[in-house]
């Protein structure tokens, strides 16, 4: 019984992990956004190989979890 509750759910992960565009996303964290936060996560976020931007949802611009660092898929070498 267990594993036909937990089937769907795994199929469900699978779908929306397999189409991600940036599966290396994250948000920024917590609490209220000042100048070393916000410094500290944009170093933090481009040593990873990505870049900080606001959330798109719109939300409090002071608040660090309405921004987020997204990451890129990587190019395949050749």
């Amino acid at each position: 019984m267990r594993g036909l509750v937990l089937l769907p759910l795994l199929l469900l992960a699978a779908c929306t992990t397999a189409g991600e565009a940036n599966p290396g996303t994250y948000t920024l964290g917590r609490g209220v956004v000042s100048y070393d936060e916000m410094r500290r996560a944009k170093a933090q976020c481009e040593q990873s190989g990505g870049v900080v931007r606001p959330i798109d949802a719109g939300g409090d611009p002071n608040q660090m979890s309405n921004y987020q660092c997204v990451i890129g898929r990587k190019e395949k070498p050749q």
